[in-house]
């Protein structure tokens, strides 16, 4: 017959013995113990209806922005595209959907559609609004490099070289942050500050090695030191 195992000896195997306290616990605090995995049953539940929150959100400014670029392309064939309608419609996911990655982009093509139309004002401000609420967002370089365009048809060459020297300091990773560097060193150009556009120049070739960044700035370099 088997000899039942007494609680010394249980108490010699650690794990055996961890698991009597742990059953003891939770038998002395069942009621907190019940209070725990609800907490931890809502939670889960919390994060689970979220998650099918942005998704839906995502999934419905998708739509508008398609039909925002049906209004660009021509909503059918033959017709003229409106973009108009289109700004119209990026604002609304702008505003109704922010936070999902279809603002983001309404934002950008906004953006443009106003620096192209020669709205330099409206388009600096949207570009703004997208450097403001997405200060880290997926197109970072594409906004600041846009303001900076727009303040540079403006004639306000101090504003878009502040801007760049903002998007460089926050763009560090960024897949795009060669676009930024090199901005920033044609601005220097356009102010006639030669020394500052070949300090940028070089950061480029070292930063961004073996690029059409880097081969564009090693000539801009060569140029400006031979001037």
């Amino acid at each position: 017959m088997a000899k039942e195992t007494s609680k010394a000896e249980i108490r010699r195997n650690p794990l055996a013995e961890w698991i009597w306290w742990a059953a003891q616990a939770i038998q002395a605090h069942r009621r907190l113990v019940g209070i725990l995995v609800g907490v931890v049953i809502l939670g889960a539940a919390g994060v689970a209806a979220y998650s099918w929150y942005q998704e839906r959100r995502e999934h419905d400014a998708q739509g508008v922005l398609i039909k925002a670029q049906n209004f660009m392309l021509g909503e059918k064939q033959g017709a003229q595209p409106n973009p108009e309608e289109a700004k119209k419609l990026y604002v609304e996911i702008a505003d109704s959907f922010s936070g999902t990655v279809a603002a983001e982009e309404a934002l950008i093509r906004l953006g443009n559609l106003q620096y192209e139309g020669d709205k330099n004002e409206e388009a600096i401000a949207t570009f703004g609004k997208y450097l403001s609420t997405y200060p880290q967002g997926r197109f970072l370089v594409m906004a600041g490099v846009g303001k900076a365009y727009a303040e540079e048809k403006k004639g306000d060459l101090q504003a878009a070289e502040n801007t760049l020297k903002d998007v460089v300091d926050r763009a560090k990773g960024d897949p795009l942050a060669g676009e930024a560097y090199s901005s920033l060193a044609h601005v220097y150009e356009v102010m006639k500050k030669p020394e500052d556009a070949v300090r940028v120049y070089g950061q480029i070739a070292e930063l961004f090695a073996q690029t059409h960044w880097a081969q564009n700035a090693l000539q801009r370099m060569s140029l400006l030191k031979s001037k």
